[in-house]
């Protein structure tokens, strides 16, 4: 007869630490520049691409990030598995609950404008032009001499430290490639939070509030980037 009992208990714990996983790492956010722009790089750019790329739709972390070791304490790496799977379900209903209030929202192209607008704005590059690939032949042959790119790693609300509340929050990677050695010159991990922490409900209750408060943020976040770039 086949024994399945060893199999199962083997398949649960592989489980069980893949969930864990998965809950530690969406966790571990980290803000920082990781390769500084020079002068020197700088003056050669004259026409910059800005990409951004998302494939995350919005993300409420309240449940996942009170996360307790309950769980793990009574019934081990299942029971852990359990809890976090419980916790990113009721997540997930928060998130279809206030994705139906983002109205015109998009923070690729919100995003992307804000990024454009800040550029030009602070004269970090003579020209800048959104673009849809970052294919290094194609961009070169249009006289691109780099490209931005902003990957959204994570976007929307999250729980403030120590409170009930949240606030609006970008989680995202960002590059500088040149095209003249096809060297990164430039790269930068952020976790910005946006404004005051506040109740859910005024999320839920006011479209407008979560929107503006969308926008606001790409719009500092750029800003911010921008002047990094800007004054090596």
């Amino acid at each position: 007869m086949y024994r399945h009992t060893p199999l199962s208990a083997r398949y649960l714990k592989h489980v069980a630490c893949v969930a864990i996983a998965a809950t530690l790492v969406s966790c571990a956010s980290t803000t920082g520049t990781k390769t500084t722009l020079t002068s020197a790089d700088l003056s050669k750019i004259t026409k910059a691409g800005i990409l951004v790329e998302s494939k995350h739709p919005l993300s409420v972390r309240i449940a996942r990030e009170q996360m307790t070791n309950t769980g793990a304490v009574l019934f081990g790496l299942v029971g852990a598995a359990v809890e976090a799977g419980y916790k990113s379900s009721k997540d997930s209903g928060y998130e279809e609950e206030i994705g139906r209030v983002l109205g015109d929202f998009d923070p690729v192209k919100d995003s992307a404008a804000a990024f454009r607008e800040k550029f030009l704005a602070g004269k970090v590059f003579p020209i800048v032009e959104v673009v849809q690939t970052e294919n290094a032949r194609g961009l070169k042959e249009q006289g691109f001499d780099v490209v931005f790119k902003e990957t959204i790693e994570e976007w929307g609300l999250r729980l403030c430290s120590g409170e009930e509340n949240v606030q609006v929050g970008f989680d995202i990677h960002a590059q500088l490639v040149s095209f003249q050695n096809d060297k990164t010159i430039w790269e930068r991990d952020e976790l910005y939070l946006e404004g005051a922490c506040r109740p859910l409900s005024d999320f839920r209750s006011d479209r407008e509030l979560l929107r503006a408060s969308l926008r606001r943020a790409t719009e500092t976040l750029a800003g911010r980037i921008a002047n990094e770039i800007a004054f090596p």
